[in-house]
């Protein structure tokens, strides 16, 4: 026999045998592979058992303490769906009630009120799903009873804030642009409402039309969620309330006030290089009765931390002289959960909005005084206003610019005439005419000029006053040169003032409740731009001669007067006001605002 052929068939028999191992080798790795990815699988029989446990036995005690809102609904839902779940694949959350948990965890962390959702426990059974059917179930029940709670609550536009309120009815805007009916929708149109998006593989989307998609909304959930996440590390306390630095001061505690900033978002990623693998541990003060070397460069208050401490004035309208004073210490020391709220109920005030804004409109935020008018989705004009007094607070508002008046006249409230005007028409009659006021009665139906020297102002009083005031266009008119109106029962409308330097001030709630705009004329330009005959000279021309004008709009523009004291700006940034009009209720009551302590 041939040497060579002994010699190559152990060398065959060796690769055959190498080879074999390697293909059983893959193999085990795939079936390895499989079952990791393999989801485990619960029985429809056994989802069945337990679900009717949950339903039927234990329905006071879900998960050993909840008792079910909406049993009496919930039960048929599932008779009729032979028990299957819709929020459970098997053991896992699907991606519609990881959704639906998002939006009821953003929902209730205002404290506003009790919501009802049994978010504690929820949470609870959600972070510790196992391969347990009995669990799993009650996850499922829990998240159907928290979502036809949610639901009736949305849907009958009771997560509207900045109601209730004796100064201005508000309108309750979202109660109708987003169910288009004006009864009470009951939990059996939700549960059918939540049948019917199951049966069309849309529950996903369900959740979504149930919550603001306004890009605001999203930009205020991703500060919502830092804030909470700021609250639940458990590092955040407040620095002492006397504690004062600047630029090129060196202190213990400058090593957490980094830490802050950079938490909120002000002292930037990267901002930290210089310390290299130590920055964490330099974002970490010292106890307070540690030996410390203070020339250690952590504890030096620098230019990066000053430039920070700006950016966090300039997001809270703070004076941004990089320093810790007083007014930028106590919006600091604002915890977290705090903050958190705050946010929460800011969100909900997106609820006012119909969904579609329109690619122009106006937007007047009154926490800020600022108006702006907004064209396919970035500001045409930005500018000051002038908002309701805190006797006489704005109302939020969705309505239509539909005229504009130039020169117009006014007619004086009766309520402003008895208390603002008659003790000065007592003292002087002559005031009427200087002002451009007319006074005016009725006599068997039909208006009468009265001379104000003819009247006995002695027996002229808040209980009898039987007059009408209009003020005619010019100077003195309160309403200045130009109104834009927009119908609705609480006579509230834009204008021009006769007191533009009020506008030089910080702090600008001094109206009677209607809003005062900066600059009427340039926003009249805007929106009479393409009118025939209404250039800017022609609108100017109209007002410097007293010559009161109406133009109807042919596109009317939609106008939202809205009170948001946390937003998020167009570089990424979170944006807080003072609460001017004490509307953060936060478990029922205001909340502090920092700046007036």
């Amino acid at each position: 026999m041939n040497s060579t052929n002994l010699t190559q068939k152990p060398q065959r028999v060796v690769a055959l045998t190498g080879l074999i191992g390697l293909v059983c080798l893959v193999l085990l790795f795939a079936a390895l592979a499989a079952s990791i990815n393999t989801k485990p699988y619960m029985p429809p029989k056994v989802a069945q058992k337990y679900m009717e446990e949950w339903l039927i036995e234990s329905a006071r005690r879900v998960a050993g303490e909840v008792r079910l809102k909406h049993v009496q609904a919930i039960e048929p839902f599932y008779l009729r769906r032979d028990y299957q779940p819709v929020w459970m694949d098997s053991y896992e959350l699907t991606d519609a009630a990881k959704g639906l948990l998002q939006v009821l965890r953003e929902t209730a962390a205002d404290d506003w009120r009790q919501y009802g959702y049994e978010l504690p426990t929820l949470e609870r059974e959600t972070s510790r799903l196992s391969n347990l059917p009995k669990q799993a179930t009650a996850v499922e029940v829990l998240l159907t009873d928290a979502f036809i709670t949610y639901a009736e609550q949305a849907l009958n536009a009771e997560l509207l804030p900045d109601t209730g309120e004796g100064d201005h009815a508000i309108r309750k805007v979202a109660a109708t642009q987003s169910t288009g009916l004006t009864e009470r929708i009951s939990e059996d149109q939700i549960v059918n409402l939540l049948a019917e998006s199951i049966r069309r593989n849309e529950l996903d989307s369900l959740v979504e039309k149930l919550t603001p998609s306004h890009p605001g909304y999203l930009k205020l959930r991703k500060q919502l969620n830092r804030y909470l996440a700021i609250s639940n590390s458990g590092r955040w306390y407040p620095l002492p309330d006397d504690l004062v630095l600047k630029a090129g001061d060196s202190h213990r505690l400058v090593p957490h006030l980094r830490w802050m900033l950079s938490q909120y978002g002000d002292l930037k990623k990267g901002a930290l290089s210089w310390l290299f693998k130590e920055a964490e541990e330099h974002t970490l003060a010292p106890s307070e009765h540690a030996t410390i070397d203070l020339s250690r460069p952590e504890f030096l208050f620098d230019d990066t931390l000053a430039a920070a401490l700006k950016s966090f004035q300039q997001r809270h309208k703070l004076s941004e002289n990089g320093e810790l004073d007083q007014a930028t210490l106590a919006w600091l020391n604002v915890p977290p959960y705090q903050m958190a709220q705050k946010i929460a109920l800011n969100m909900k005030r997106w609820r006012h909005l119909p969904r579609e804004l329109g690619d122009r409109h106006v937007m007047v935020n009154m926490a800020d005084y600022r108006l702006q008018l907004m064209n396919g989705g970035s500001a045409e004009l930005d500018m000051k206003v002038i908002i309701g007094n805190l006797d006489r607070r704005t109302p939020v508002m969705s309505h239509k610019i539909s005229t504009l008046e130039l020169a117009p006249t006014w007619s004086v409230p009766r309520r402003i005439a008895v208390t603002s005007l008659l003790p000065k028409i007592r003292r002087n009659p002559g005031y009427l005419k200087s002002k451009g006021y007319q006074l005016i009665t009725r006599v068997n139906g039909v208006d009468q000029f009265v001379n104000p020297y003819d009247v006995d102002w002695s027996k002229v009083s808040a209980n009898y006053f039987p007059y009408r005031l209009v003020q005619k266009a010019g100077d003195d008119n309160a309403l200045g040169t130009i109104k834009f109106l927009f119908p609705n029962n609480k006579d509230i409308y834009l204008h021009d003032t006769s007191q533009p330097q009020l506008f030089n001030l910080d702090k600008r709630a001094l109206s009677s409740g209607c809003v005062r705009v900066e600059k009427p004329r340039l926003l009249a330009e805007k929106l009479l731009r393409g009118y025939q005959g209404w250039t800017r000279n022609n609108i100017d021309s109209a007002i410097d001669q007293n010559r009161t004008t109406r133009i109807r709009l042919q596109d009317e523009v939609p106008v939202y007067l809205m009170y948001w004291t946390t937003w998020v700006d167009d570089d990424g940034n979170l944006q807080v006001r003072d609460d001017v009009y004490n509307r953060d209720l936060i478990a029922g009551r205001p909340a502090i605002n920092p700046v007036t302590l």
